[in-house]
């Protein structure tokens, strides 16, 4: 059986005044699949994610999220971030809440969800995540990959169909990122739908059914792990994969 896109891109553009960071993007991304994008700063591999759940107002082209489109209408934003779940750099725990209350917040005021089975799911993702002894604690008192670990169960909360994680490793020391990768790799083995921008070579290779490489705000080449990585095609990728070794 063909199987429908969940998301589609078409000839998204997104400038800022005279800077056109977006420039034509056109991507279909399907059910279960894990995507990597990958390039320098400044590619514009950030803005796509964003302008997937309307967090950047796309400047020309066309975004369908699972049959929704996205456009100016609140009630189509609002249900595509129903659907689609991110992750960001930064963790962006509220610090006056605990663990399990960062974590019960959304769906109990958003989706309006009973606050008994609220709390059941919360303790759940959180077991997931490896944090469930955390759950009375405030993130102040959590390392940064307790942080992102507990930022992935919040947004897990909404039961999105779809999870964009944007550099969720980069704000990490070392020594934390691969609990944060542990629990992405787990995602991926359960079939979530998932766009990554990483800077995690290893986690793109391994984790992805296909990679992006973007260059200045275009899709320079796209395709398996095995090929961006082992048969780069253009001559702007294989100058990447050697400024990045």
């Amino acid at each position: 059986m063909i199987q429908n896109p969940i998301i589609t891109m078409e000839n998204v553009h997104k400038s800022y005044g005279d800077l056109e960071v977006l420039k034509g993007i056109d991507l279909q991304v399907y059910p279960g699949e894990v995507i990597s994008l990958i390039g320098s700063s400044g590619s514009g591999k950030s803005t796509l994610l964003r302008c997937l759940n309307h967090l950047e107002k796309i400047s020309k082209g066309t975004i369908i999220i699972d049959g929704i489109h996205l456009d100016e209408s609140s009630r189509h934003i609002n249900q595509i971030r129903r659907e689609v779940g991110m992750v960001f750099q930064q963790f962006n725990l509220f610090p006056h809440m605990t663990v399990l209350q960062n974590v019960m917040e959304a769906p109990i005021r958003v989706l309006k969800r009973d606050r008994s089975d609220v709390k059941k799911q919360a303790l759940t993702l959180l077991k997931k995540v490896g944090l469930q002894d955390k759950a009375e604690v405030y993130p102040k008192k959590l390392s940064g990959g307790q942080q992102q670990r507990v930022a992935i169960a919040r947004a897990l909360a909404m039961n999105p169909k779809i999870m964009l994680f944007d550099e969720p490793t980069s704000a990490l020391d070392p020594e934390l990122v691969n609990e944060v990768l542990l629990v992405m790799k787990e995602l991926v083995a359960e079939g979530m739908t998932m766009l990554v921008v990483t800077h995690e070579m290893s986690f793109a290779r391994d984790a992805s059914d296909r990679v992006i490489y973007m260059s200045n705000g275009i899709i320079e080449e796209t395709g398996s792990p095995d090929e961006i990585f082992h048969h780069p095609k253009s001559q702007k990728l294989k100058n990447f994969l050697v400024s990045i070794k």
